[in-house]
């Protein structure tokens, strides 16, 4: 993991534990530059932004079944999207990001 301070995505990502944000060659610049890539994501963003709402949390269908097979293909990656999401809601996203980053020390 790397530590990322930047912008948390609907889907809970702490993109300092996404291995496409930490492989040495070409790696992601994280949710908050890579802006096009996020906003263009079908599984979350764009279904957040039709329902008005930032984090998949927000949503009253949460937790969805997309959701759900989601985060189970991420736990391999050391992150529980629903527990994510949880997170932020409970704390927001300056303290959930606090909380990762602290894990990588």
């Amino acid at each position: 993991m790397k530590h990322y301070n930047d912008r948390v995505p609907a889907c809970g990502v702490f993109c300092g534990g996404c291995p496409t944000y930490t492989r040495e060659k070409k790696p992601c610049p994280g949710a908050g530059i890579n802006v096009a890539r996020c906003e263009s994501c079908a599984t979350f963003h764009l279904c957040c932004r039709e329902k008005g709402v930032t984090h998949c949390y927000q949503c009253p269908q949460f937790p969805c079944k997309k959701f759900k097979d989601f985060s189970k293909r991420w736990q391999k990656y050391g992150q529980n999207f629903l527990e994510n999401q949880e997170l932020l809601k409970t704390v927001g996203p300056v303290k959930f990001l606090k909380i990762w980053n602290a894990k990588v020390e």
